[in-house]
């Protein structure tokens, strides 16, 4: 993952068209109006190239699903964050092992001689998302160090080629969530390859017998970036390609590279999305939303407000993305990684919550654990945060947030103070009020300026899900 990634300041130019689920919402009005939803759809950002039409289809079963698995995983996964000495490193990724220890790729490649992660298992991997209440999985097929977790005829430095494992992880993952109805995404760092002296921003000191050798980046590119994708969307039929750190001009936007990123997917996979990191960093950059599908909000980034454009917020478990076992980590409770995935949909995205596996490839038990609450929570909640809206009103309220269906409203109390919380007034009637979860009646009042809520007691520490039911307006 790439440090403070993709914070957009431009004001808005365009607004987004709502989907046509928010045109029967603005329709039937159980929102104070449409005109309030408009101005909540523009935010802060500029977009210079309209999204393709197909985005919207593309995005079908990516908003429905709304909840995914991101996995850092690879040479990296076996140190856990110490360093060669047997101390703590200080960078706060373990995944950037290599950059974060200052190894020469003589040094980090040796690293793969090691990387045999017998109790790797596809289908156990897959269920413990499933049984989460995830819906898709993204993977890291190739992080920054260039190593692959997939058999490619373009380079050695892979996981059947360079390891003792000597299997195809990824067809073997791909074929386990086809088998159990997963959609699978694939992470790869396009600009950055440390196993490339050619590849844009890989330090001297990674290759010192190459430092006197001009940088022909095509040979990246032609030589093993595009060749991969190509791979990728070929052999393993991703349903997302999720790429990283588009650094290759670090002055200004150079779309012509990224583009030849987009096209070749476009033209290989024409179903497959793409996040908006094929070609934005941080900075107030316009949107060159042609070239894919949804933003990639910044790293562990939870949207404040309703986001523009359909988003994905790329959040961890713990600080670090790779497998951590310095003794400072701290994992999130499923309290707390709930609530972020409460404001994430409120605000208009998915939430890809990432899971380091060790370097024998098992989910570390804390991960699962915390795994298992959200799984048994979203069993009971699931229908607030499934294919529904992003919070419709024109503000976002103190005391929680809000998703909608149809002619519903969820609302989560998670920042409340009291035992009621207030909403603007409806201009169509609650007809039915009710505790998700167990089916508890809610008292509600209204009059011309709000509707007032008492909200009843909740026994558990995890959220609790109010639906108001509302009179549909024909």
């Amino acid at each position: 993952m790439k440090l403070n990634l993709i914070r957009f300041v431009a004001i808005v130019m365009v607004a987004v068209s709502f989907s046509s689920t928010e045109k029967v919402m603005a329709k039937n009005t159980i929102v104070p109006s449409a005109k309030n939803m408009m101005q909540q759809e523009k935010g802060q950002y500029t977009l210079s190239y309209q999204p393709q039409p197909e985005t919207t289809e593309r995005l079908e079963w990516f908003k429905e699903a709304k909840f995914g698995m991101f996995i850092h995983w690879g040479l990296y996964s076996n140190r856990g964050g110490i360093a060669p000495d047997g101390k703590p490193q200080k960078h706060r990724y373990t995944e950037w092992y290599q950059k974060a220890n200052r190894l020469s790729h003589a040094e980090y490649s040796k690293l793969a001689e090691e990387f045999n992660p017998v109790k790797f298992n596809a289908e156990e991997w897959v269920q413990i998302a499933r049984n989460a209440g995830m819906k898709y999985i993204t993977i890291t097929t190739k992080h920054h160090d260039g190593f692959c977790l997939f058999d490619s005829a373009y380079t050695d430095y892979d996981v059947v080629d360079a390891t003792p494992f000597k299997r195809d992880v990824l067809m073997e993952l791909r074929e386990a969530c086809d088998k159990h109805g997963l959609k699978l995404c694939y992470y790869y760092s396009h600009c950055q390859d440390w196993e490339q002296y050619h590849a844009w921003n890989t330090p001297l000191w990674i290759y010192p017998e190459h430092k006197e050798e001009p940088v022909d980046h095509e040979k990246y590119l032609s030589g093993k970036a595009l060749p991969q994708v190509a791979e990728l969307c070929n052999r393993y039929r991703p349903d997302g390609l999720w790429f990283d750190t588009p650094w290759f001009n670090k002055q200004k936007l150079d779309r012509p590279v990224s583009k030849r990123f987009s096209d070749l997917v476009r033209a290989l996979r024409p179903d497959c999305l793409i996040n908006s990191r094929v070609v934005h960093v941080s900075g107030p950059k316009p949107l060159h939303a042609d070239l894919f599908d949804y933003l990639s909000l910044r790293d562990q980034g939870i949207p404040t407000n309703k986001l523009p454009l359909y988003a994905e917020s790329p959040d961890s478990i713990h600080h670090s993305y790779g497998y951590d076992k310095r003794p400072n980590v701290k994992y999130r409770s499923a309290k707390i990684l709930i609530e972020r995935m409460i404001r994430t949909v409120a605000g208009n995205g998915n939430y890809l919550l990432n899971i380091g596996p060790t370097g024998e490839g098992e989910i570390p038990p804390q991960a699962q654990a915390e795994l298992a609450k959200i799984g048994k929570w979203l069993k009971v909640n699931g229908e607030a945060i499934y294919g529904t809206q992003a919070n419709p009103f024109g503000k976002v309220y103190g005391w929680g947030e809000i998703t909608a269906k149809d002619n519903k409203l969820y609302l989560f109390p998670i920042r409340v103070n009291g035992d009621t919380i207030e909403l603007a007034s409806l201009e169509t009637k609650v007809v039915k009020a009710f505790v998700l979860d167990g089916g508890q009646k809610v008292k509600v009042e209204t009059n011309e300026d709000k509707v007032r809520i008492t909200l009843p007691k909740n026994d558990t520490e995890l959220p609790q899900v109010v639906i108001l039911e509302c009179e549909n307006k024909q």
